[in-house]
């Protein structure tokens, strides 16, 4: 990345007080690692508890001289933002809470006296400063994360490796130690009091010493092997010939430890494996590596937290979908459960697997992160991306992935510790592109879950999800939020599949959708849009957990882009009569939602108010009053509405909705910003006409909105203004009072903010059809000295453009039909390394199309490099 882009991602000081960076697999749940350099939020025994600490679970180091006598020990946290009376949180946060556990630790012991935290998500280096050590050290933390490789990026461990450097011009001892609590048995929600907690008791460490690693092992032999709380815990350290390893299998206090690794030869006593904990009670654990470092040297020493808890059970209140038994355990698993069968065998997964799996995930962040395209941009399609590996989504042991809408937390006035308005909730997820692009895979089994499980016998598709599937289906109860199936959720499920369609879903599973699909447009069609004039009139139940009435073209652009969408599906599919109906009503409602809604400023809903005299908008500008705009320009259909009405109306969105500062007294019912925050209300009345009780949530601001409205602005060429939205963002997420990887809505780690992954593709002008084998690239930012990461239905890279064009591919393979560049050229010379290419040339309004001949293919590592002219 450019050296001001990494650095406008380092953060310092007050910046350090939100940082939680969540590490996990996908499905796995996560620990974060904080602004103190240490871990927090831990939530990987299947539970939701943003607040979850363990205890005594951290690294330190030891170094000394030898030949002076000189040495010291740390435990690299820092306690430097731990108090501070003056600080003043931002509203529904708790990023910025210090475990009591963390401090009571840097109380008894002594930390590093400060950090630094540059993290490029999945990423994170943490520079430690310390006066104490006569060394330097470093860590690099991530769990591995490569796109379209799902498995990898599911793996229940985190990888710490920390590089000691030598600044002296002698040797030096060095010892880097890993301390572990033993949380088997805990339910992921009570309070740990020191070892002390109402799960634990019998619980066991034993030291596996096995090829290349040395870990403490860790499991609890009072639990029956169904037990929800029963799994096991693995703290390994790699070794290489001549470390020394050393552990103590149990002790009780820092102190007990620290007087045994602190003394002048930086070394635990080896102590066997004890006997089992008593009731109520735990056993820490901790394991040492020691070694010389010459001076001037440098030695990278890798640790790794595996974790496997199989027992996931549906543990939270599906009232809303028509389940009212709490008293049964519905068995789910993890998918994880199909790939190992302990802790350690996920250490050893990692080992044998992982020089592969640190080159291609660094490759990705280097990829994704060496861009010409502005630092915010980017930051604001990353941050989101951790919500994939978060205890928002599961990954169940029969292949399917679900989603809550986020975790409860301090956002959050209802329910339990446990994922907040669960399951699979159609009009949230309508927003989320990151999943379908980074992980195709796992979004097609979501489209399975909604068109072959979720859907009724007429058609409609209930917007929450039971689990266990073999439950009944919630098609005749009235569900939470909004009562009767979601419209938004309905018509994004046609947009979705087309969009899984595009990206390279095969053709077995786009033929087992069509005629689910169909079904769910005839329902859509006969029962929605009665008139048919291409216009929903009557209920619209949606997002903001109401229902609205009259047109409107925050449903109606959902409607016109699903009518386009089934259009270009039905045309794959060979049947052009029903394209042509889908056709011919498209072509009906984009004239009269534009005739009834457009005011000249912006599209407005009609509506008797009189009849309907709360939850409409009316005259307000609404932030949704384009989302299927958005949608449409996402998956390649155009401009549903008259372009000049739609530069229009984004731009005054911009306009009439962006404040410079919040009052708190004028949120409502939520409270997310305060006066040194910038954003967007989602919906106003510039002009006066704001009912009595307006649309739920219109005095609330969502980053999930913002980045939808920023990536139309860029489709629509208007640069400016969505910069601003992106920097107003990032603003508030800079560390300082919220975490740049926790956007929060109704709880944290909300799923819409995953709707920001368009932004990359907007700004890179691209396009991408899987079955036609195109792509395209248009560049709006930059564009004269352009770099940017780019992703395929099997493949991954970086598009580059300075006077000619290059396409690497990094990971994967890559087939194309054609290629479209944004150039005046007429003509291009095209090769592949050495191999000349041979296409037939098109000029087109300033994009060259590029038809090759045969398919060109592309293997990971090779170019496809473009002259013009």
């Amino acid at each position: 990345m450019p050296p001001p882009a990494r650095e406008a991602l380092t953060h310092r000081g007050e910046a350090l007080r939100a940082v939680t960076l969540p590490l996990g697999g996908i499905g796995t749940g996560s620990v974060a690692l904080a602004g103190d350099g240490g871990l927090r939020q831990w939530q990987i025994v299947n539970n939701v508890n943003h607040d979850a600490h363990v205890p005594n679970s951290f690294f330190a180091i030891w170094a000394g001289t030898g030949v002076d006598g000189r040495y010291g020990a740390v435990v690299l946290q820092s306690d430097a933002l731990y108090d501070d009376e003056n600080f003043q949180a931002a509203p529904s946060i708790s990023d910025h809470l210090v475990p009591e556990g963390s401090r009571r630790l840097l109380a008894e012991l002594p930390g590093v006296d400060g950090v630094e935290v540059t993290a490029q998500y999945p990423i994170v280096d943490v520079a430690y400063r310390s006066q104490t050590i006569p060394v330097e050290v470093g860590l690099e933390a991530f769990s591995p994360f490569i796109p379209l490789n799902s498995k990898d990026s599911g793996l229940p461990a985190v990888a710490f490796n920390f590089t000691v450097t030598n600044p002296l011009q002698r040797a030096v001892q060095v010892s880097l130690l890993g301390s572990q609590q033993n949380l088997v048995g805990w339910n992921g929600k009570t309070y740990i009091d020191g070892n002390s907690n109402p799960g634990y008791g019998r619980n066991v460490n034993s030291l596996a010493h096995l090829h290349g690693l040395a870990a403490l092992d860790m499991a609890n032999t009072r639990l029956g092997v169904d037990h929800p709380a029963n799994g096991r815990l693995a703290l390994a350290v790699f070794r290489q010939p001549g470390d020394e390893i050393s552990a103590m299998t149990q002790w009780e206090s820092p102190r007990q430890v620290w007087d045994y690794f602190s003394d002048r030869y930086g070394r635990l006593p080896d102590q066997g494996s004890g006997g089992a904990s008593p009731g109520g009670q735990t056993w820490n654990g901790a394991v040492a590596v020691h070694f010389a470092l010459a001076a001037g040297a440098s030695r990278t020493v890798t640790f790794v937290l595996a974790w496997y808890f199989p027992n996931r059970y549906v543990t939270w209140d599906q009232r809303n979908v028509g389940i009212l038994d709490r008293k049964s355990l519905f068995w789910l698993g993890n998918q994880y459960n199909n790939w190992f069968d302990s802790a350690l065998s996920v250490v050893e997964y990692v080992r044998d697997n992982y020089p592969r799996l640190v080159a291609q995930t660094r490759l990705y962040r280097d990829r994704f992160f060496d861009s010409t395209l502005p630092w915010q941009l980017l930051d604001s399609v990353a941050g989101p991306i951790s919500t994939i590996r978060s205890p928002t989504c599961i990954w169940n042991e029969d292949g399917r992935f679900h989603g809550f809408e986020g975790c409860h937390g301090a956002s959050t006035f209802h329910g339990e510790l446990e994922g907040c308005c669960p399951m699979d909730c159609t009009h949230v997820w309508n927003y989320e592109m990151a999943v379908a692009k980074l992980f195709p895979d796992l979004e097609q089994g979501m489209r399975r879950t909604d068109l072959i499980d979720q859907i009724s016998p007429w058609g409609s598709i209930p917007h929450r999800t039971a689990l266990p599937l073999y439950l009944p289906r919630p098609w005749e109860v009235f569900i939470g939020g909004p009562r009767n199936p979601a419209m938004d959720g309905e018509l994004g499920t046609v947009l979705k599949t087309y969009r899984e369609v595009r990206h390279g879903a095969d053709r077995a599973w786009f033929d087992e959708m069509w005629p689910q699909l169909k079904k769910l447009m005839q329902h859509i069609m006969d029962d929605y849009d009665t008139e048919g004039d291409g216009v929903i009139r009557g209920e619209q139940p949606n997002t903001y957990d109401i229902s609205i009435h009259g047109a409107n073209t925050f449903i109606g652009s959902l409607y016109l882009a699903a009518l386009r969408a089934a259009e270009e599906m039905a045309l794959l599919q060979g049947e052009g009569d029903l394209a042509q109906r889908y056709h011919a009503r498209f072509e009906t409602g984009w004239k009269n939602y534009d005739e009834l809604c457009w005011n000249g400023e912006y599209f407005i809903q009609v509506v008797d108010l009189e009849q309907h005299t709360e939850q409409e908008f009316g005259t307000g500008c609404h932030m949704d009053q384009l989302l299927g705009q958005w949608w449409a320009h996402a998956v390649g259909l155009g401009h549903v509405l008259p372009k000049e009405h739609v530069q229009t109306a984004v731009q005054n969105i911009f306009n009439f909705n962006r404040r410079q500062s919040f009052l708190k007294d004028d949120q409502k019912p939520r409270i997310y910003m305060d006066e040194r925050d910038k954003g967007l209300y989602i919906c106003t009345w510039p002009h006066g006409g704001r009912p009595d009780v307006p649309t739920q949530y219109s005095d609330e601001v969502w980053s999930g909105l913002e980045y939808p409205v920023a990536g139309l602005l860029l489709f629509e060429d208007k640069v400016e203004p969505a910069m601003t939205m992106l920097a107003d963002v990032r603003a508030r997420h800079d560390g300082t009072r919220r975490s740049p990887w926790n956007e929060v809505e109704c709880g944290d780690h909300y799923v819409r903010p995953m709707a920001s992954w368009t932004l990359l593709e907007a700004a890179a002008g691209y396009r991408y059809d899987a079955g036609h084998g195109s792509m395209a690239l248009a560049p709006r930012i930059n564009a004269d000295d352009f770099r940017s990461f780019f992703i395929t239905a099997a493949g991954w890279g970086t598009y580059s453009q300075n006077g000619d064009a290059r396409l690497s591919l990094d990971y994967g393979s890559l087939s194309l039909n054609e290629l479209s560049l944004r150039s005046s050229s007429t003509r291009a010379t095209i090769h592949v390394g050495e191999l000349p290419i041979a296409a037939d040339a098109e000029q087109i309004d300033g994009t060259l199309r590029l038809r090759f001949g045969q398919p060109l293919r592309l293997s990971a590592g090779e170019t496809l490099a473009v002259t013009f002219g």
